[in-house]
C-alpha cells in the first residue's frame, strides 16, 4: 500500500508537469481565478527559489535524504500507519522534483497564488502534506505508545 501511495504521488507530480508544460507552450500563462495563476517558472535552486544554481548539488542531497527516509519508512511498524502514509507522500513528491533536477538541472514550478509567496508545483504540495501527516502520525503513535505503556505499568502494579 505504501509503495502504491509513493507511486501515485510521483505520478501526480509528473503528470501535472507534463500537462502544464504542454498547455503553457501553446497558450501561455493561465489566470484561473484571482487567487490562482498557472505560469511557467524554472527553479535551479531549492524550495522557494532560494540558492539559485545549486540544483545538481540539491539533486544528490535529495537522493541521499530520500534513501534515508525510505529505509526509515519501511522499518516503521504498521501501527504507525499515518506516519508511514505521510512519509510515502513526501517521498513520492520529492522523487518528482528529483527527476527534474537530475534530467533537467531545474524544477518546473507553475502554481502561483497570493496565499503563499513564490511559485510552486504539485510535488511541493505533496512534500508539505507528507510532512504534516508524518508529524501528526508520529504524535498520535507516540501518544498511543505512551498510553499502552501506562496501561501495562498499571496492570503490573
Amino acid at each position: 500500500m505504501i509503495y502504491l501511495v509513493m507511486l501515485l504521488a510521483f505520478l501526480a507530480d509528473r503528470f501535472s508537469k507534463w500537462w502544464v508544460a504542454a498547455y503553457l507552450a501553446e497558450n501561455g500563462p493561465l489566470r484561473v481565478t484571482s487567487w490562482l495563476t498557472i505560469r511557467e517558472v524554472y527553479n535551479r535552486g531549492i524550495a522557494f527559489g532560494l540558492f539559485q544554481g545549486i540544483g545538481p548539488v540539491m539533486g544528490w542531497l535529495t537522493l541521499l535524504l530520500l534513501l534515508g527516509i525510505f529505509v526509515y519508512l519501511v522499518r516503521l511498524p504498521r501501527q504507525a500507519w499515518l506516519m508511514r502514509l505521510g512519509l510515502a507522500v513526501l517521498v513520492g513528491g520529492a522523487m518528482g522534483n528529483l527527476v527534474d533536477r537530475i534530467f533537467a538541472g531545474m524544477v518546473l514550478d507553475f502554481i502561483e497564488t497570493p496565499l503563499r509567496q513564490g511559485v510552486f508545483n504539485v510535488a511541493d504540495v505533496l512534500i508539505h502534506l507528507g510532512v504534516i501527516l508524518a508529524i501528526l502520525g508520529n504524535w498520535l503513535y507516540e501518544k498511543k505508545q505512551g498510553a499502552t505503556a501506562v496501561s501495562a505499568a498499571t496492570m503490573d502494579a
